[in-house]
């Protein structure tokens, strides 16, 4: 697929997902965001993979390097999506009493500039790559670098501020390592698909794709509980508040087991097999119930504190999801004609 005809898809999703903003959402409504936090975390992550591979000269990867990096122009669409959403900036309750850093005006610069980098320095990082420049593994650095700043960014500004003045010096950390988890569960479900299109070659990418979701699932609970045993032993009465308000609703504490089972265990246990492991079909499922679980989250963090319109968040979750799906798909009848 074209870099151009990718850039148009980008433009026509944008408009779409604006279309759809102006005609369902009113102006309190956080629909757009939930779509916005998950798919820009498997977007930047999928090219964080790729980034990190290169910095570490990781041969296994390099079958499938030049298919992760086609996913670079979609990081456009955040930025433009954010900018659909910054019509809400309304739903934070600090806007109606701006202060010096969260003001309405600075918070849409610094958080478009913060989803514009990671495009901008893949671009930069992506070409470096394909023409095998001696600063690849420099544009590696800044890239990875710009996806860890975006990724807090989006945790502390767009998400914690809802309940502003909580804080939690872990949230950056936590959203950048789902992005990366994210990313990986992606690139296991390519590298299935071309295991099972062209063969061996990719096999070895598969395979380590399959560990590293093991790995991360454990990476995540870590993380996960660590935000618990932080308010425990640091005794920090005043992050319970924000706890209480989710696990208090029936519906959310569901929907918390839901996610811990979904990120963690299933995923990590059942890979446990080398049987499962083996199988792409079966890896591909427990890649897709990561996915389910992670936006699951983001609808805990979002729910409570700001009003949102289920037809439109359905619509705009899965505008984001079609150029991802189109160029999965398109890769794997590309993968099947030139086998």
């Amino acid at each position: 697929m074209k870099t151009r005809t990718q850039y148009l898809f980008v433009a026509v999703i944008a408009l779409l997902v604006l279309g759809v903003d102006l005609l369902l959402s009113p102006k309190m409504d956080s629909s757009v965001l939930i779509a916005l936090l998950s798919w820009s975390a498997i977007g930047q992550g999928v090219i964080a993979m790729s980034a990190a591979a290169d910095l570490s000269q990781g041969k296994w990867i390099a079958a499938i390097r030049p298919y992760l990096q086609q996913y670079y122009p979609w990081l456009l669409l955040f930025p433009l999506v954010f900018l659909v959403f910054s019509r809400h900036v309304a739903v934070y309750n600090w806007s109606h009493h701006p202060n010096g850093w969260l003001n309405p005006s600075f918070f849409i610069i610094r958080n478009t500039i913060a989803l514009l980098l990671p495009f901008i320095l893949a671009h930069v990082y992506v070409k470096a790559s394909q023409n095998k420049s001696q600063r690849t593994g420099l544009f590696a650095v800044l890239y990875i670098f710009s996806f860890l700043v975006s990724q807090s960014f989006m945790a502390y500004d767009q998400v914690m501020t809802f309940e502003y003045p909580w804080i939690n010096t872990l949230f950056g950390g936590y959203f950048f390592v789902e992005g990366l988890y994210g990313g990986i569960a992606f690139c296991a479900i390519l590298a299935g698909i071309l295991l099972g299109k062209k063969g061996k070659s990719f096999q070895s990418a598969y395979r380590d794709f399959t560990i590293m979701i093991m790995g991360f699932a454990l990476l995540w609970a870590g993380l996960f509980y660590s935000q618990y045993l932080v308010i425990w032993y640091g005794n920090i009465p005043e992050e319970v508040s924000y706890l209480y308000k989710r696990m208090a609703v029936p519906s959310l504490k569901y929907m918390g087991a839901y996610v811990l089972a979904t990120v963690f265990f299933i995923p990590f246990f059942a890979l446990v097999s080398r049987k499962i492991k083996s199988k792409p079909l079966a890896v591909g499922f427990l890649s897709l119930l990561i996915f389910s679980g992670l936006l699951v989250e983001r609808m805990i963090f979002i729910f409570p504190v700001a009003p949102h319109n289920p037809p439109a968040q359905i619509i705009q979750f899965l505008l984001l999801a079609l150029p991802f799906l189109y160029l999965l798909f398109k890769q794997s009848r590309q993968s099947q004609e030139n086998p």
